[in-house]
């Protein structure tokens, strides 16, 4: 198995980064929990029997270019056969922008991009008929995407704005903070992100901060329970509800195994 992040060099907060995933024979069968980014995605997957994937009793079958929305939880990924699986990774507001519509309608939800925009969809499916990996794929893309035309609007700028902060404190924040800095009710905030990015500001925050906790440990930068001080979590009981509603998993049970794919997916 082979996982790696490339760089995405255009600045126009689009695409935040692309990756690239080879699955050899020798990892087949492959069944491996995925933690949602917070962000949205499009992805490419070219195998025979494509990949699975699992939200609660919903069973999604991916083959060819498909939108990821959003997720609060993770999930499970699987396959029987080997495959390549490109990924477009967007900055959260990104997809609305695109597709202009309401982006909480494909969250926990994977669906063919052909189905959800026939333009997009044309515009981005002869690419990958053309061959190419790696940087050279991720360029291509990026200057496809450069073509189009991206709505923007003072709802759109003002959840631009608030992501900044989140990713500037790392999550550490909460929503009445965020409304002593930016002038908008809580509802309408509320309404505007579960809109442009499908997911609530509270479950983003939350998201973002466990996941930017997961990632530091994974790059061995820290101890848990030093990760676990510096991300305010009160306890490790605290930290350990929250291990569980991300992971459907307990902490003991994660960190006594070793997931290869997991552990390489949370190294950005």
């Amino acid at each position: 198995m082979n996982f790696r992040y490339i760089k995405s060099a255009n600045t126009n907060q689009l695409v935040q980064n692309f990756y690239e995933l080879n699955v050899a024979e020798t990892s087949i069968p492959l069944s491996s929990k995925i933690i949602p980014t917070a962000q949205s995605h499009i992805i490419f997957v070219d195998s025979e029997e494509g990949i699975e994937t699992n939200f609660k009793s919903i069973t999604y079958k991916s083959l060819g270019l498909i939108v990821l929305g959003q997720s609060y939880k993770s999930y499970t990924l699987k396959a029987i056969k080997p495959y390549f699986n490109f990924g477009i990774s967007f900055h959260p507001t990104a997809l609305y922008k695109l597709l202009k519509t309401d982006i909480s309608k494909f969250t926990d939800k994977h669906i063919d991009l052909s189905k959800v925009d026939s333009p997009l969809y044309s515009l981005l499916n002869p690419i990958f008929k053309e061959n190419l990996k790696g940087e050279a794929l991720a360029s291509k893309i990026e200057n496809q995407l450069a073509k189009l035309d991206i709505y923007e609007s003072k709802n759109t700028i003002l959840v631009d704005e608030v992501i900044k902060v989140i990713y500037e404190r790392e999550g550490i924040i909460n929503v009445e903070e965020l409304l002593k800095i930016f002038p908008i009710s809580q509802k309408n905030l509320e309404i505007q992100f579960k809109k442009i990015i499908g997911l609530t500001p509270l479950k983003f925050i939350k998201l973002y901060k466990f996941l930017c906790l997961m990632r530091q440990y994974e790059s061995n930068k820290a101890t848990i329970s030093q990760l676990i001080d510096y991300y305010a979590y009160y306890d490790f009981s605290h930290f350990s509800k929250d291990f569980k509603l991300f992971m459907n998993l307990k902490p003991a049970d994660y960190f006594k195994t070793e997931n290869k794919f997991l552990s390489n997916y949370l190294k950005e």
